[in-house]
């Protein structure tokens, strides 16, 4: 089985029916969505969050896929209800897919813009280990969160490595099959590995960037939408 994955998308909003488009051709059912939903500058104005993140939705269900959804640093804490809405939300969650636990975490570790979907480090290793117990029986798990785990090739930005030290001491400590992440525009595409971990930056959707996983294989792809 097949599962689309796209993220930041930013307010590009046009590009969600091209999405839908490239999906459908390629007979893929289910979507996951990492989050950010709205133009940068424009996050904070709720409501806008909110209808970009409906219009996504509205969107993809005209094709009839399955979607799930975190939310990125920079969306509401109130679109985790619209989540709910559409029956979507994988935020702090665990959805079994083809005998796989896609285990969910919205959010980033703090960044220098105060965003609205902020948590400390400490919180996110909490909420990850308390989550990854509860399906410790499940030896295939793949780790869905905007953030990456940090000191990969997946979180380094001009400043240095950005990504989420908890998130890594998670992914050590646990070794699931694979992170799904995105957040870091610069390293949209780029791959690496904790352990026998594979990380996977999916990059933005202004870039056209998205990944599709594999769940007979536990790998995902990276590409460009053409």
């Amino acid at each position: 089985m097949k599962i689309l994955c796209i993220a930041d998308i930013h307010g590009e909003l046009e590009s969600i029916l091209k999405v839908g488009m490239f999906a459908k051709e390629r007979g893929i059912r289910d979507i996951i969505i990492l989050g950010d939903f709205t133009k940068s500058g424009k996050f904070r104005d709720v409501n806008r969050n909110l209808g970009d993140a409906e219009y996504v939705f509205i969107t993809l269900d005209s094709f009839d896929f399955n979607i799930l959804a975190i939310p990125g640093n920079c969306d509401s804490k109130e679109i985790l209800k619209l989540f709910n809405e559409f029956n979507s939300n994988l935020h702090e969650k665990v959805k079994e897919i083809c005998g796989i636990a896609f285990i969910g975490l919205g959010g980033s570790n703090p960044t220098p813009f105060n965003t609205p979907f902020e948590f400390n480090e400490q919180e996110i290793y909490n909420k990850l280990k308390e989550i990854m117990e509860k399906c410790a029986d499940n030896k295939n798990k793949i780790l869905i969160t905007h953030c990456p785990p940090k000191d990969t090739k997946c979180d380094y930005t001009g400043s240095g490595h950005v990504g989420s030290g908890s998130l890594r001491k998670i992914v050590e400590e646990f070794q699931p099959g694979l992170v799904v992440c995105s957040h870091i525009h610069e390293c949209g595409g780029e791959t690496d590995k904790i352990g026998e971990t594979k990380i996977a930056n999916i990059g933005m959707l202004g870039s056209m960037r998205c990944g599709i996983i594999d769940t007979g294989t536990l790998d995902i792809g990276l590409m460009r939408m053409e």
